[in-house]
């Protein structure tokens, strides 16, 4: 019996109806070239073959290889034996979409990554922890909007599809999760000069979210540039909007600030 690794932060999927429904959601099929994240021991693959020909994976736990390699046959699955994280960018642009029930502990860094990935996507499907999940839809003005919800809001329009309770997993996680869909937005009108300008801005915006943003911003912009950005000097980050945090972005990229 192959039991689950903490370091791998490792919950299997084993609810043969949620396991459907989620299938449902992605809705494969063969025209599409699909990227699996953490298949562990393939419920999910399994389901998603018996509606394509073949999927590709990344898995970075030997032991779940093998097992893989024992219930699917080679010709309907390709194994890349990695950490999602050092897969390249380009590797995963080529994929029509992106699925996968992630790790906890590296989530926010996997859904960031995507960020840099879009190309063909139509959409990507990703079990998260609720909390994540509420954290990357989160409204402007709520506690839980951030850093993560403003660059992944950016990038994608965010569903939030349906929750997972944790008897649905084996071992039980201690939270519920979300199955969300990210479709990416293809032609966004309001766009930043930069985006690594804008990463910056937002990791400096969001450094002490109690704050106000005239207290955050202070190495960037003075209290005439906010005044010029229509911008309260008291409001917190989490007042600003995304069209807010692209507006600051256009400013301080033709004005130089960030380079």
């Amino acid at each position: 019996m192959i039991k689950a690794k903490k370091k791998y932060g490792q919950n299997f999927l084993i609810d043969k109806g949620v396991i459907n429904k989620i299938t449902e959601a992605i809705n494969p099929n063969n025209t599409e070239k699909i990227l699996e994240i953490g298949p562990g021991l393939g419920a999910l693959t399994i389901q998603i073959l018996k509606k394509i020909d073949h999927i590709d994976v990344v898995e970075i736990d030997a032991d779940m290889i093998k097992v893989l390699q024992e219930k699917i046959p080679p010709s309907d699955i390709t194994i890349f034996s990695s950490n999602i994280l050092d897969i390249s960018n380009d590797t995963i642009a080529k994929y029509d979409k992106v699925i996968g029930n992630l790790p906890y502990y590296i989530s926010s860094e996997i859904l960031l990554k995507m960020t840099k990935t879009i190309n063909n996507q139509k959409d990507l499907h990703f079990m998260l922890q609720k909390e994540v999940a509420e954290r990357i839809a989160s409204p402007t003005h709520s506690k839980s909007y951030g850093r993560l919800s403003v660059m992944l809001q950016y990038f994608f329009n965010i569903d939030l599809l349906f929750d997972i309770q944790p008897e649905s997993f084996s071992p039980s996680p201690k939270v519920t999760s979300s199955l969300v869909r990210l479709i990416p937005i293809k032609n966004r009108k309001n766009k930043v000069m930069d985006i690594n300008s804008f990463e910056k801005l937002l990791r400096i915006a969001f450094s002490q979210k109690r704050k106000t943003i005239k207290n955050n911003l202070k190495t960037i912009l003075n209290g005439e540039d906010l005044k010029a950005l229509e911008i309260n000097p008291q409001d917190r980050a989490e007042m600003l909007s995304l069209s807010h945090f692209v507006k600051i972005e256009n400013y301080i990229f033709h004005k130089k600030i960030l380079d």
